[in-house]
């Protein structure tokens, strides 16, 4: 049986044949159908068709997904011959965008293809895939890839229910907000149900007092919680951070090591690894720990740790076992390097 992203790989398959043969942009017409209603037209066909499966019958439809590739990989070189013939032939009313559909569908078959396993008797291809997926990781596509005007209206007046007025800066933080969402948390309601959840964390009377409360904390060396969720904190010497604990109730938005590196101020929350961003007014957290990623060591202020290469994450060396301490370039590590 077809997997949900195989389903919804077919639909697009079906909005790009009609859009070749009616002259429409085949991006837009699917996220419209997608974003742009009332009613999120694609992702109600893939809840009718989604049923669950255990785990284990999971990993075999993963090892018999060659059948399903070759299928796809003749689909994509059949789009991209199809293509470039239009854009050769001048049949196309954005040379620029039909030439960045070509170069998505390209990437699409060089990853198809790298999937493909090599022969048991020829083990020197199987290794060229396995450098092929290094060199070229898989980006998670965007689930808003442009703000339309209806969305913008939509936004809008989830905000304005909340008293709170539109902005550009607003925007973006939707757009990150609905990108942090797990599948399943961003499957189970409409964009314009997400909105709403958004404006109503946004209300200007917390966010007022969350902020008040960390910019009197830094004034002091001991003080009471940031926000209504803060129940204590505590300023660190020779650190802009402030070590502080969250209800359970908190809500935590994921960011990546850069967005976390670039707060300007930051206070360490219980459990480690989790900050209040006193920029934004918000609890986040860092990345999780990459089980394939490799290490450095460091040594920061007499200490010896372990920094991660990818997430950044730093583990204190110990003999019983390396203990979790929190984010690189983040808080009382903020001035170290590897």
């Amino acid at each position: 049986m077809a997997t949900i992203k195989q389903m919804e790989t077919q639909l697009y398959n079906l909005v790009s044949a009609l859009a070749d043969n009616y002259g429409f942009d085949a991006d837009e017409a699917f996220e419209f159908a997608r974003w742009e209603t009332e009613t999120d037209h694609v992702g109600e066909i893939l809840k009718v068709v989604e049923k669950p499966a255990p785990k284990k019958e999971v990993k075999v439809e993963v090892t018999a997904e060659p059948a399903g590739n070759d299928e796809k990989i003749a689909a994509c070189r059949k789009n991209i011959d199809l293509w470039q013939k239009k854009l050769g032939d001048g049949k196309v009313k954005d040379a620029d965008k039909q030439r960045d559909k070509i170069d998505k569908e390209q990437k699409k078959l060089e990853k198809l293809l790298a999937a493909v396993p090599a022969p048991a008797p020829a083990p020197a291809p199987a290794a060229k895939v396995v450098e092929a997926k290094k060199a070229e990781p898989e980006k998670k596509e965007k689930r808003i890839k442009r703000f339309s005007p209806v969305m913008a209206a939509q936004l809008k007046t989830a905000l304005e229910s909340v008293k709170l007025d539109m902005s550009d800066a607003l925007k973006k933080e939707f757009q990150q907000y609905v990108e942090d969402l797990t599948d399943d948390d961003f499957r189970k309601e409409s964009l314009s149900d997400h909105m709403r959840t958004f404006a109503k964390l946004k209300v200007p009377a917390e966010t007022a007092r969350v902020k008040k409360a960390a910019e009197d904390s830094s004034d002091e060396d001991t003080g009471a919680g940031i926000g209504l969720h803060l129940l204590s904190a505590k300023k660190e010497s020779d650190s802009d951070e402030e070590t502080v604990k969250a209800e359970s109730t908190a809500t935590v938005v994921d960011v990546t090591l850069k967005e976390l590196q670039g707060i300007g101020m930051t206070a360490t929350i219980d459990p480690p690894g989790t900050f209040w961003d006193a920029d934004n007014g918000r609890f986040v957290k860092g990345p999780e720990p990459d089980d394939v990623e490799d290490f450095e060591e460091a040594t920061f202020e007499g200490t010896k740790y372990v920094v991660g290469e990818k997430t950044g994450r730093v583990y204190e060396a110990r003999d019983t076992g390396d203990v979790f301490a929190g984010f690189i370039g983040v808080g009382k590590f903020k001035k170290m390097t590897k």
